[in-house]
């Protein structure tokens, strides 16, 4: 469990900024038990360990209050993925308590613990594991108590939802909320305190109804531009035409005369402000500015020959036998070229932000999937301290990668500090598509062969500027090579905005290694599947595989 691994999100206050010292969580607790994670010890993920925390740091995964509810504490954020509902089923698993009793709070930075981002399947495989050792290690403490209020050796004691009774003896039980009443226990996480086996499991694997979907269907879920606060302004902001364009001249005449508008210019930010959002819109069309634009070349008909021909930095993935051999070996050579243009995210909601300074204390409501690297961006972008900045999720409507990129609460921040007053910045549709970090356009050159019994005996696969994830080989090819290449740190390559889409990288590895395969065997005249089987020694994939085709009733 890096710094780099923890969030949380707050659903319930929506119009009243506050900041809560984390020393004051405790103070204020009244009862109950907290589990945290240690700040100098390892984490239960082997070979990762903390960094960066400051001692007065909060850094709870959950609480079990004197009612006997429990609180689950995640920077993880809800975009539609499920961790609302899927971390509750873990915890109240390992806690054994019932579902309907645990409560989630996600993505508020200044009562969840540390979180690099919500992206990469990681709020269940990752954060998921970290937060069952909170619920075994607080279940832990639970029965001890109780072994104490009941005097029972603890081995004689069995719990169901949140109470703990004699298993000799049903009569005499004890419940969490009676364990927890009055007391006020912090115990940091074991290194690897014990898990339930999946044959243990009462919630965990079981398909439930989204918690969020209810309210999500009747419009009652809330999102970052619901937020409405008292004097509020709606921001617009002038944008170059270009990712390199120059601004030679600006007349800001036009938009002065708007009776009510704001008109902000700061360095590279210009942008107008108005009380009603079409008035800003009619300001920032009266605006006129030109600009110094480069002429890169770069067209749809050329941009791959670019990539290939900015193909500076080649580094090796993987390697083994010899590429000569195996072609030598081969009855068929194949040499295909797979193309990938750009793409954006086109999220439902577009990048959003709500921001208002009070004092020196800065608070945001975000439409992003890491808040807090957003955070720490909006405090170094502001020169506050970190704990000044509070940044505080409500639900995101649609992410897949593009919001792990913020320039919106970043910008949204500034005005609110610049003007005094709070300030929300939605992103038109046109500014979502044009200044998203889209997928990036690549290129694939595979040259493969297979043998006369359609054994695959090449492989020489490259991948240009999409990156190397997914493209490592797990097929059983003799003689193979794999590289990734890119235009080297400091290069700009693309004319766009690029990051990350969905899985990064393996969306363009996949589709053109499998493309590759299904030509071979084609041409092996092998079914698919079966070439696919005949060209693999990989356990774990002749599963998924041989279990995909069952489930899909698919035979050769």
């Amino acid at each position: 469990m890096r710094k780099n691994k923890i969030e949380k999100q707050n659903f319930s206050d929506l119009r009243s900024p506050h900041q809560m010292d984390r020393r004051d969580f405790l103070k204020n607790l009244g009862g109950g038990i907290v589990i945290t994670f240690s700040i100098s010890g390892n984490s239960i993920l082997d070979g990762e360990y903390l960094s960066g925390f400051a001692e007065e740091d909060f850094n709870s995964y959950l609480l079990i209050r004197e009612d006997g509810r429990t609180n689950c504490y995640t920077g993880k954020i809800e975009m539609g993925q499920g961790p609302i509902t899927s971390l509750p089923q873990m915890l109240a698993d390992e806690l054994d308590v019932s579902l309907d009793s645990v409560d989630i709070i996600m993505g508020d930075t200044d009562i969840c613990p540390y979180d690099q981002g919500t992206y990469g399947s990681l709020s269940t495989r990752d954060f998921g594991q970290r937060l069952r050792a909170a619920g075994a290690e607080a279940r832990g403490v639970l029965l001890q108590l109780a072994a104490e209020n009941l005097d029972i050796p603890i081995e004689r004691l069995t719990v169901e939802n949140g109470i703990v009774s004699d298993i000799n003896d049903k009569s005499k039980q004890v419940t969490y909320a009676q364990l927890t009443r009055g007391k006020k226990i912090v115990k940091s996480l074991s290194e690897k305190p014990p898990l339930k086996k999946p044959s243990e499991f009462k919630v965990m694997g079981k398909s439930l109804h989204h918690v969020d979907a209810a309210d999500k269907v009747t419009g009652k879920a809330k999102y970052s531009a619901d937020i409405q606060l008292p004097g509020m302004l709606y921001a617009r902001i002038l944008r170059p035409p270009t990712l390199t364009a120059k601004l030679t001249s600006l007349d800001l005449s036009g938009a002065e005369t708007i009776k009510g508008i704001e008109i902000v210019q700061e360095d590279d930010l210009i942008a107008v402000l108005h009380e009603i959002p079409d008035m800003a819109d009619i300001a920032l069309a009266k605006i006129k500015a030109e600009y110094e634009t480069d002429e890169t070349g770069i067209n749809d008909e050329n941009i791959f020959e670019h990539l290939v021909k900015n193909g500076a930095n080649i580094r090796e993935v993987d390697q083994k036998g010899s590429l000569s051999e195996g072609k030598e070996l081969a009855a068929h050579i194949f040499e295909e070229e797979y193309m990938d243009g750009y793409v954006a995210h086109a999220p439902i909601e577009p990048h959003t932000a709500t921001a208002v300074m009070e004092g020196d204390i800065m608070t945001i409501w975000a439409s992003c999937q890491t808040p807090y690297p957003t955070r720490e961006e909006i405090s170094e972008e502001l020169g506050l301290p970190l704990k000044n900045v509070r940044l505080m999720q409500i639900f995101v409507g649609g992410g897949f990668g593009g919001k792990t990129s913020n320039p919106q609460a970043v910008e949204a921040a500034r005005l609110a500090k610049i003007t005094g007053k709070p300030v929300q910045l939605v992103y038109t549709r046109e500014e979502e598509f044009f200044y998203d970090r889209l997928r990036p356009a690549a290129v694939v050159k595979i040259t493969s062969g297979i043998s006369g019994s359609g054994q695959i005996t090449l492989w020489d696969y490259a991948v240009y500027f999409a990156g190397s994830r997914g493209a490592a080989q797990f097929y059983s090819i003799p003689h193979h090579k794999t590289v990734s290449i890119d235009g080297g740190r400091g290069n700009r390559v693309h004319p766009f905005y690029t990051g990350a889409w969905r899985a990064p990288a393996q969306n363009t590895n996949t589709f053109a290694r499998e493309q590759q395969i299904d030509m071979m065997a084609a041409k092996a005249g092998i079914d698919p599947l079966e070439f696919r089987l005949k060209n693999l020694e990989y356990e774990r994939m002749i599963t998924v595989l041989k279990t995909a085709a069952k489930n899909f009733g698919y035979t050769p």
